[in-house]
């Protein structure tokens, strides 16, 4: 039987924000108290069905912090045993941080700490900014109020800074620029081998995860592509 690397990210492609909920959804994520992130009922059941399978290995690779990973609970308690976080900065071996691999990417970030702290100070003395962060030390997140603005902010910083700056929705990112969620699947890949990488995402900052991948899917129109994805993963494993 074919092992399966299953590498996805998280937000909009395996669970979904409350602007997109269904009364039926079932509810993976509180803050402050209140649902955030939920998946379909369908998505649950497949979910449940893929964690069972023992040649399928889940792998979530997402740009949350550690602490905002952290308050995903997963169906049934079926948490991964491995999470790239950070973008794929920080792996996470049963919710605690790989040391070789944190400290490596702290020695390979350590350049840009000077050109981190001077974009934060930056954004947070912008108005336009509702939330900025040093997120992880390992990236700079910030959030507007509207995507408008913020696609005016990303053109706006581009010309303060050498950093790569990405955006989704009404989020900015600015990341360092020789490492991304592909280089994360490479080498992870190399640390726990499989015969068939999938990958899914939604956005430009997993376009590089998903050139790694075998299998690459990216959510375009998909209504529930949560459930798509996970049917997807459970027919290659079984077939």
């Amino acid at each position: 039987m074919k092992k399966i690397l299953f590498a996805s990210d998280l937000d909009n492609t395996l669970i979904h924000s409350h602007k997109y909920q269904k009364s039926s959804d079932i509810c993976v994520e509180l803050y402050q108290e209140r649902e955030q992130s939920f998946m379909s009922q369908e998505a649950v059941t497949l979910f449940r069905q893929m964690v069972q399978q023992k040649n399928i290995y889940f792998v979530p690779v997402t740009t949350r912090t550690i602490a905002q990973y952290q308050r995903i609970f997963f169906p049934d308690a079926c948490v991964p045993e491995f999470a790239l976080t950070a973008n794929g900065y920080i792996l996470l071996k049963h919710g605690v941080p790989e040391p070789e691999w944190l400290s490596a990417s702290r020695k390979q970030n350590a350049q840009y700490l000077p050109e981190f702290r001077k974009l934060e100070t930056l954004c947070l003395a912008d108005a336009r900014f509702r939330h900025v962060s040093l997120a992880d030390d390992m990236f700079v997140a910030c959030a507007c109020e509207t995507p408008e603005t913020a696609d005016i902010c990303l053109a706006d910083y581009q010309k303060l800074t050498f950093l790569p700056g990405f955006r989704t929705g009404r989020k900015l990112y600015f990341f360092p620029p020789d490492s991304d969620k592909g280089t994360a699947l490479q080498k992870f890949r190399e640390l726990y081998p499989a015969d068939i990488v999938i990958a899914a995402g939604d956005s430009e900052m997993d376009l590089p995860m998903l050139k790694h991948a075998d299998i690459a899917l990216f959510r375009e129109n998909q209504p529930d592509f949560a459930a798509y994805v996970l049917k997807l993963v459970l027919d290659t494993a079984l077939s």
